[in-house]
């Protein structure tokens, strides 16, 4: 049994002289406990659920019952649309799926080619997606690869893992497409971020009509890049990519 706390019979000055400051603080430090119920789809009730994370098929969750404490993954499938939109987020269930590592094999067909940017476009904004154009040689296609690994076909494929289900993607080869990018996307393919280094991405928005960050390979050890030394920019690009969205969605919308 845990030992009971012993309070002085007499309150500190700081509780004496504000409450309503210490109200303020408590309700600060207490909101992250605070529980609530989810209930699925098909109609199943987790009751005071908390420590809600993404992971790559879902959510997972704990939840308290009379007799215990227990552990729940509800697949994406399952999940309404408010509960998705408030605990589901797609970018850091991508980066869980790539450190699954599971082996994938990429062809120039498993993103949009940019041959076919118009339907790229019309994807992205039916699904309020972002465009991710990613840099490819095609050596780097038809090869078994693992996102984590390093050679340029996994490197590739942590790109691929990592942002397809977030953000509608474009292959532009650099053998010959590189030069036919929109605006937007040369500002990240021939900026000061793209360190010279293939795969690479640009990320734009959905009409490819302003830029908005460029994610970089991230070398790592002994000049190549790791999945592990990957994630981190990843994450760091991820952020810059929300901060956009955020500040896109507060703004006014254009007078018609």
């Amino acid at each position: 049994m845990a030992s009971q706390i012993q309070f002085p019979l007499r309150a500190p000055s700081w509780l004496r002289a504000k409450p309503v400051a210490l109200i303020f603080l408590l309700l600060l430090t207490g909101s992250s406990g605070w529980a609530e119920d989810i209930t699925t789809k098909s109609g199943k009730t987790y009751e005071n659920v908390t420590n809600v994370v993404t992971v790559w098929n879902g959510i997972s969750f704990a939840y308290t019952l009379p007799h215990g404490t227990y552990h729940a993954t509800v697949l994406l499938s399952e999940l309404s649309d408010d509960v998705k939109n408030k605990y589901y987020d797609p970018f850091e269930a991508g980066l869980a799926y790539a450190r699954l590592n599971r082996p994938i094999t990429l062809a120039l067909n498993s993103a949009f080619r940019f041959s076919s940017l118009e339907g790229a476009k019309q994807k992205a904004a039916r699904e309020h997606k972002l465009l991710g154009f990613i840099m490819v040689w095609d050596v780097m296609f038809g090869v078994n690869s693992r996102p984590m690994g390093w050679g340029s076909n996994d490197q590739l494929a942590h790109f691929y893992t990592a942002f397809n289900n977030s953000l509608v993607l474009v292959f532009v080869r650099h053998e010959d497409e590189l030069n036919q990018v929109p605006a937007s996307v040369g500002k990240g393919f021939f900026g000061p971020e793209e360190g010279g280094h293939a795969p690479n991405m640009a990320v734009v928005t959905e009409d490819a009509s302003e830029f908005i960050c460029e994610i970089p390979l991230g070398m790592g050890i002994d000049s190549q890049s790791l999945g592990a030394n990957r994630e981190p920019v990843f994450r760091a690009k991820i952020q810059e990519i929300k901060k956009f969205l955020a500040n896109h969605k507060a703004a006014p919308a254009p007078p018609k």
